[in-house]
């Protein structure tokens, strides 16, 4: 892309009605993921083989890092 196309696509305005409705939706994604956060957990505590509770691990630390980057985004493009 272009730079003059690039400025041309960062000078877009967003309307705060698009705001709060991606931010809602977004914080809806969010209570999705700690409610999965919460069942990863007790999978975890209910799992006593430890390559299993391993993979239960992994699977939490990437719902983790998908929490992050979705509280990240609605901070920076949602004034949240």
């Amino acid at each position: 892309m272009s730079q003059s196309a690039l400025k041309n696509v960062q000078d877009i305005k967003i309307t705060r009605q698009q705001k709060n409705q991606m931010r809602a939706q977004l914080e809806d994604i969010l209570q999705v993921h700690k409610m999965l956060d919460s069942r990863i957990e007790t999978y975890q505590q209910q799992t006593d083989h430890p390559e299993y509770r391993r993979f239960w691990e992994e699977m939490k630390q990437r719902n983790q890092q998908n929490i992050q980057v979705v509280a990240r985004y609605m901070v920076m493009k949602c004034n949240r």
